[in-house]
């Protein structure tokens, strides 16, 4: 049991596999929710789905050329980037946009980490951990590497 303890407090990733995974799991599902229900920007007002005409107008005083597009955009990265997150499918690639996007979010359209920059810097933190770790044993892309075909001397999946 101390020893258990031991590892279980100064381990790193070799040593904690299983408790690796499942902090990675918490992580990516509760950033995917996060993402899709905090900022609100795909659900409908009034009514209308996307993005509302004031987040288009912030888009377009930020100088994009097409700012209705960089609006949808940055709403798709997030809700549909949430919902792949949560389920742990195409991991990388949907926290590589939110990366972007919520980095962009935090150092260019509110300049201010202190105040309105809080949130999308943490956003930003998460998004480029998970960019960096990947989903995790406990996911849909872990499934997919059942079906990959090994080579000789590779190692088996997780």
């Amino acid at each position: 049991m101390r020893r258990w303890l031991q590892r279980w407090v100064f381990g790193g990733i070799n040593q904690n596999a299983v408790t690796v995974d499942l902090g990675l799991a918490v992580l990516r599902i509760c950033t995917g929710l996060a993402l899709c229900l905090v900022f609100g920007k795909l659900l409908p007002r009034d009514g209308v789905w996307g993005p509302s005409a004031e987040f288009v107008a912030e888009v377009a005083g930020m100088g994009f050329p097409a700012p209705q597009a960089f609006a949808w955009a940055a709403v798709l990265s997030e809700s549909v980037g949430g919902i792949l997150l949560v389920a742990g499918f195409l991991t990388r690639p949907a926290a590589l946009l939110n990366s972007v996007t919520t980095g962009f979010a935090a150092f260019w359209f509110h300049k201010d980490i202190e105040r309105d920059g809080a949130t999308a810097m943490a956003f930003f933190v998460m998004t480029t951990t998970l960019l960096l770790t990947g989903p995790g044993r406990y996911s849909v892309d872990a499934l997919f590497r059942w079906f990959q075909p090994r080579t000789a001397g590779s190692p088996p999946p997780m």
